[in-house]
């Protein structure tokens, strides 16, 4: 009876401490409020902007989360803050980065490119560093031609 009681109690107890630690990795990763997409980008092309601001040609690796229509293998554009005036190149991403963007439609853009056109949703910190873990499983196994 005691074997079984501590069996149960153990199991319960690695249950509830990663529960908690499920619950901690969630709230770190979790995306910026107010983003209507977050996608995983690979950067094209950047083109430095007057003032503060970057505009990035990204193609989209994948899509985490949103409530618009975006799908991977998609080129957008991205109009992006910069950390400061003071250091305009702070936040730059270079050719060829890699990671995480918290984005939303951009209000400026018109035409019938505008469903391709984004602005970084955390004021200048919309782009993350992907966690120590690969890219999409697609992006590994599938990759484009000419993108390697």
């Amino acid at each position: 009876m005691f074997k079984f009681d501590a069996i149960r109690i153990t199991a319960i107890a690695a249950l509830g401490a990663l529960s908690i630690l499920w619950v901690s990795v969630g709230a770190e990763s979790s995306p910026p409020t107010g983003a209507a997409a977050t996608l995983e980008v690979k950067v094209l092309e950047i083109q430095p902007t007057t003032g503060n601001e970057a505009l990035y040609r990204m193609e989209v690796i994948s899509v985490l989360r949103s409530s618009i229509r975006v799908k991977p293998g998609d080129i957008i554009r991205v109009r992006s803050r910069l950390t400061g005036p003071e250091a305009p190149d702070q936040g730059l991403k270079p050719r060829g980065w890699i990671g995480t963007a918290a984005l939303n439609p951009d209000p400026r853009a018109t035409g019938p490119e505008a469903r391709f056109q984004f602005v970084g949703a955390a004021n200048g910190d919309s782009f993350a560093e992907l966690p120590p873990t690969p890219p999409s499983v697609r992006w590994i196994e599938y990759p484009r031609e000419g993108t390697e």
